[in-house]
């Protein structure tokens, strides 16, 4: 009867093992689910900057003013009827 309730206990642990160690354990699971919820918050960033990048582009393909302002703020471009005022400072 010991024989039995041995084996029994034993059989008992190594499912135990498996459950809380082995693989596919709560613990492996509880990593993975924190992985994916890293990853899910890392891909909304990505979608969001995305989207901005998508909407900036529609503007350019559909707007002179965003083309424009691109050219004075990047290219220091100005227009035909504006004067250029250059302001230097003098550090002494």
């Amino acid at each position: 009867m010991k024989l039995l309730w041995s084996a029994m206990a034993l059989i008992v642990l190594g499912l135990q093992y498996r459950l809380w160690v082995g693989e596919g354990s709560f613990s492996e699971v509880w990593m993975l689910q924190s992985k994916v919820q890293r990853q899910l918050e890392s891909n909304q960033q990505l979608e969001d900057r995305n989207s901005r990048l998508d909407a900036e582009v529609m503007d350019l393909k559909s707007g002179y003013e965003a083309i424009e302002e691109r050219a004075r703020v990047n290219l220091g471009m100005i227009a035909h009827d504006e004067t250029f005022f250059l302001v230097v400072s003098s550090t002494h």
